[in-house]
């Protein structure tokens, strides 16, 4: 739902503008016409190879973006395995496909996504992104964090509308562009989720909630970001009674037993309904 992003829900497809490795524009459309557990089919829509198709080596570029957007190769068998001890209704969880959580092309776009979630309305959150990419002005991608550092703070803050975190989101930028942030090794951390935590706080911008959002699009679920949305959910379901505020250690505790996999379980638990 977010730029540049967009979704024909009759249809159920997904398209994407794409900047191809040797630099050209494509608009990819993703759909899985078999339904689930069927092969996922990608269209070219618009830009490069729109009209005559794309070379074998775009192709591979686009299959590769497209396991990646959708989470293709994610081995989710110990998350069902806990889901099927938890019995109902997490059992659901494998029938259904749940847990590939859809992500970007890029580390940077998740991010800079997830900044704009903060503080704010779902409505704001689409009108920040969809801006950016507009004074980006660069055939409807995603900003690169270069691009981001030439449109500044001040046209950030005024024309895209991004407030306060229009300072944070430049300073990311610049982090990125100049190789002070390494986003890559984030990809590829092997150490703890306390450690990884700890270095991602120290993003401007990122708090906890912002933090547990930005470990679940790399794999780690040990982390639920806390919100309204969570806190309303729980306390509806399993406080249903309760005469005094409850805490939210005490909500968290709900999750414990999932370990690794809380924010997967909380997600479930969250969007599950017996007709889905």
């Amino acid at each position: 739902m977010l730029a540049p992003f967009s979704a024909d829900y009759e249809r159920r497809a997904l398209e994407y503008r794409y900047r191809l490795p040797g630099g050209y524009s494509t608009q990819v459309e993703l759909r899985q016409p078999g339904g689930r557990g069927k092969p996922v089919v990608a269209q070219v829509t618009g830009g490069r190879g729109a009209r005559v198709g794309l070379s074998a080596s775009e192709w591979s570029a686009v299959r590769s973006a497209a396991r990646h957007l959708l989470r293709l190769d994610d081995d989710l068998e110990p998350f069902y395995a806990r889901c099927r001890e938890a019995g109902e209704p997490f059992i659901h969880a494998e029938r259904t496909g749940f847990g590939r959580l859809m992500r970007s092309p890029t580390l940077f776009e998740d991010i800079v996504k997830i900044l704009a979630t903060t503080n704010t309305t779902w409505a704001g959150t689409k009108s920040m992104v969809a801006n950016l990419v507009s004074l980006a002005d660069d055939e409807g991608i995603f900003p690169t964090p270069e691009r981001v550092v030439a449109i500044g703070a001040k046209r950030l803050r005024e024309q895209g509308r991004w407030g306060y975190r229009a300072e944070p989101l430049a300073k990311i930028a610049r982090a990125a562009a100049s190789g002070r942030l390494e986003l890559g090794r984030w990809e590829s951390w092997d150490g703890s989720t306390v450690d990884f935590e700890s270095e991602i706080l120290e993003l401007p911008g990122i708090g906890p909630y912002a933090a547990a959002h930005v470990l679940a699009v790399l794999g780690r679920y040990d982390r639920i970001g806390l919100d309204t949305v969570f806190r309303g959910f729980v306390k509806e379901k399993y406080f249903p009674r309760a005469r005094k505020p409850v805490t939210d250690e005490r909500m968290l505790k709900i999750y414990d037993k999932w370990g690794e996999w809380r924010a997967l379980a909380y997600w479930f638990d969250l969007w599950y309904t017996p007709e889905s």
